[in-house]
């Protein structure tokens, strides 16, 4: 060890170096240590004496720092503070002094020491400098703030629940994560066992010792399942749980992390939930197309002979005037007509059926006038009859083209089956918040049996063609329910012999809003 004259007269302070060591092995004990910085200070703080520790750890050789202050150890404001003056004086009063603190080597860079200066006195008890004693903690530290920052992030996390079980599975440490995740504070759960996150069937079934077993002899385990918060409610939750050993192996303890997979769950449950959804709707849309498609091929199909059958009748009528040729053409034409009215009736129908309704589109409608322009069309047709017209104004929400197809079916059937000596009278009226539209005919009443199921074509029961044909029992009537229905609507019918039959269409003021649309007053 580098010394210099004073170091020959200096004796450790408390107690005397042992007379059985040599001098010069004892040197070399000093000399050999690495680990620490030892060197001895003379009473005012210079640097007597320098060992192989000090070089490793201070970065001076003995040559350039022997006969300096200890003070060049210190960061710049630190001696000027006057520490180094009081740590000598420390030891020089109570003959010792220590700390931790901040020190500085050769090259400017600063480390974390643990420092011991010891005063050394002689046989008269005069203090003839002090022993130093210097070790690098700048590893330990960095460990022990890596260990603090890590404890500080492990608490403040609130998505995860992150703490320590023992070896048995009881509670050890508590993080915020797992305070909001399971609701207990930290001074409810620890000491406990983790077996109270569990649901009672899974505790019975041993599922917490598995868990702790698998976790033993593999080093993890993780899985996916149902935990219990403190006030007792579940959620599904993904947990790992991970063997601790100590640097020998031994097992310590269990870290264990458990994240709430309740909104994933629900969202993943949402998501297929919706792909089900469009699965569906994509399928609907596609048997809508075929249907929409089947019915345009359908109705082309049936109308094409009807087409030729009507020029064939054109034809004929322009080549005779003899009454019963024209007779029989007139019949033709009136048949084609109605089966053309028939192939309307059955494709309307068959997309109510298919379609789950008649398609309605609302929009505010002047009743008056479209019952007006309607009469004025059957009227033309049916001169030979009397069609009487009683309307109050009335505005709503409504499709003026399907009750017009409501009307005109109803009127239509009055004429064709009442009796035409008498006037079919129509009535258009407000009353308790409903509008009312009755047809009025005089002919053969309807039976109780027909009035029964006069809407519903379909419906069993014992079937009169010929009764059915006077009361005008077909698609007709039952397309003319169903529209009245989607508008919000009803239809009732009362028929005797002494007031003849009457229609009555009852209607809401207002379609059902899903029908509204934004369109111009017919």
């Amino acid at each position: 060890m580098a010394q210099s004259p004073l170091a020959d007269r200096l004796q450790w302070a408390g107690s005397e170096r042992p007379s059985d060591i040599p001098d010069d092995a004892f040197r070399l004990l000093v000399e050999s240590v690495r680990d620490y910085a030892i060197f001895m200070l003379d009473p005012t703080g210079h640097i007597a004496t320098w060992n192989a520790g000090a070089e490793r750890i201070k970065g001076y050789r003995a040559a350039e720092i022997v006969g300096k202050h200890f003070s060049v150890f210190y960061p710049p404001d630190v001696v000027a503070s006057g520490k180094c003056e009081l740590e000598l004086a420390i030891a020089t009063e109570q003959g010792r002094f220590e700390e931790e603190g901040l020190r500085i080597r050769k090259d400017g860079s600063p480390f974390w020491a643990n420092v011991t200066i010891t005063a050394l006195r002689d046989a008269q008890q005069r203090l003839v400098g002090f022993a130093k004693v210097t070790r690098d903690l700048s590893e330990r530290r960095a460990a022990e703030e890596e260990t603090r920052r890590f404890r500080l992030l492990v608490e403040s996390v609130k998505d995860y629940a992150i703490f320590i079980l023992d070896t048995s599975g009881h509670v050890a440490t508590w993080n915020a994560g797992a305070e909001r995740i399971k609701g207990y504070r930290a001074l409810e759960i620890i000491g406990k066992h983790f077996s109270v996150f569990y649901p009672p069937d899974a505790v019975a079934a041993g599922i917490c010792e598995t868990e702790l077993t698998v976790a033993e002899a593999t080093g993890r385990f993780a899985a996916e399942g149902t935990r219990v918060r403190k006030d007792g409610s579940e959620f599904w939750a993904s947990v790992t749980i991970t063997a601790l050993r100590d640097p020998n192996g031994e097992l310590i303890g269990f870290a264990k992390v458990t994240r709430d997979l309740t909104d994933r769950l629900a969202a993943e449950e949402s998501r297929r939930d919706l792909a089900v959804q469009m699965a569906a709707l994509a399928e609907k849309a596609r048997i809508q197309e075929f249907q929409e498609r089947f019915l345009g091929i359908l109705g082309h199909d049936l109308r094409n002979p009807l087409a030729s059958m009507d020029m064939g009748a054109a034809l004929l009528r322009q080549r005779t005037e003899d009454a019963n040729s024209l007779r029989i053409i007139d019949r033709i034409q009136t048949s084609s007509l109605r089966m053309s009215r028939m192939i309307e009736q059955i494709i309307e129908l068959t997309r109510s059926r298919l379609g789950g309704g008649l398609p309605i589109n609302a929009r505010p409608v002047d009743l008056e006038q479209v019952l007006l322009s309607m009469v004025e069309e059957l009227r033309a047709a049916y001169p030979e009859q009397a069609i009487e017209l009683s309307c109050e104004p009335t505005t709503g929400h409504w499709d003026p083209d399907r009750l017009e197809q409501v009307f005109s079916n109803l009127v239509s059937n009055a004429l064709a089956h009442g009796d035409p000596t008498k006037p079919v009278s129509i009535r258009l009226r407000r009353e308790e918040g409903a509008v009312i539209v009755e047809i009025h005919n005089h002919g053969v009443p309807l039976t109780e049996e027909l009035k029964a199921r006069i809407f519903d074509p379909f419906r069993r029961g014992d079937r009169d063609s010929r009764t059915q044909r006077t009361a005008g029992l077909g698609l007709g009537l039952y397309i003319s329910n169903e529209l009245v229905r989607a508008h919000g609507g009803r239809m009732e019918v009362e028929s005797s012999t002494a007031e003849g039959t009457v229609f009555r269409v009852i209607l809401p003021p207002e379609a059902p809003a899903s029908a509204l649309a934004e369109a111009p007053i017919a």
